[in-house]
């Protein structure tokens, strides 16, 4: 076994590349903003947000020593949470978006809860609601299961969901009618973009609203600028966040010569990966606290 010392010879003459932007964006900034009010506000109340407020494991685990809990279970739904839940505690809906449905559940349990769905995720159901009140097919692009997509297409039973991971059916949908398409804010533009031409040519009245955030196609355009001659590139962000994943996705197809991981902290960050890499790129999802990518760079840069 090489012992560090070894490894540091040989990796003497390595760079790091930072991607700009990377870390929180408004949306989450402003979610923990939400959360961290409501706590104050009601400091002898239980709070507990429903799902996972933002993607990030750390995140969670911050806000959860501040007192403000994560209701979260694979093996049950957000309603079958909410029904469970003594009623007097206060929840906060996550910044994915969420369906009338629950609101209801808390009205007519007399719960209180407070709102934390991102701006552009708001717009998105604002531009469903008016497609379908003009009388327009909605088709939604989104990977199933995901909080974003289940509260859109919740909106209403007519909206036809695309999966992204999925060959669509187009038996599903009228050819012929007035479309309208839209997605999860938090796709790749680059996977997108087949997905319209093929909507665009199957279909004879359609139009597509693409609302991939600023912030994810920013982040993901700072991927695709990483220098072609890194070696290395880690992509800092849970597993379970949709961005970071994509950030992953748009380097590996980007950066075919690269090695690219996808790492939660620098535990996850193995000498052996760097030996022989002159350049390493470090980019970061939507969701991860900068701090946890700024460790992660000094440290590298340390090396």
């Amino acid at each position: 076994m090489q012992s560090c010392f070894t490894y540091a010879r040989i990796i003497v003459d390595m760079n790091v590349y930072v991607t700009n932007p990377h870390g929180y964006c408004m949306g989450v900034v402003n979610a923990i903003k939400i959360a961290e009010q409501v706590k104050s506000d009601h400091p002898h109340s239980p709070v507990a947000i429903l799902g996972m407020l933002v993607h990030n494991e750390e995140v969670i685990q911050r806000l959860q020593k501040k007192g403000i809990f994560t209701l979260y279970d694979t093996n049950k739904s957000h309603k079958e949470l909410l029904q469970e839940i003594n009623p007097s505690t206060i929840i906060i809906f996550s910044a994915h978006g969420h369906g009338k449905d629950l609101e209801d559940i808390c009205n007519a349990r007399n719960i209180v809860y407070y709102d934390a769905t991102c701006s552009r995720v708001t717009k998105n159901h604002d531009l469903i609601r008016q497609a379908l009140k003009e009388g327009q097919q909605v088709i939604f692009i989104g990977k199933k299961g995901h909080p974003e997509t289940t509260a859109s297409v919740s909106i209403d039973s007519r909206i036809i969901l695309l999966d992204i991971k999925e060959r669509f059916d187009y038996h599903k949908a009228d050819l012929l009618k007035p479309t309208f398409v839209l997605n999860q804010t938090t796709l790749s533009f680059l996977e997108l973009k087949a997905i319209h031409q093929e909507l665009e040519r199957i279909f004879d009245n359609i139009v597509i609203n693409e609302e991939i955030c600023s912030a994810t196609r920013l982040r993901q355009q700072a991927v695709i600028d990483i220098p072609a001659h890194a070696g290395l590139i880690y992509i800092v962000g849970s597993s379970y966040s949709s961005n970071t994943e994509k950030l992953v996705e748009v380097a590996k197809k980007t950066h075919k010569n690269a090695n690219v991981y996808r790492i939660d902290n620098i535990d996850d960050i193995h000498h052996s990966d760097l030996v022989g890499k002159k350049l390493i790129a470090v980019g970061a999802g939507a969701s991860t606290p900068p701090e946890l990518t700024e460790e992660i760079i000094a440290y590298l840069r340390k090396i």
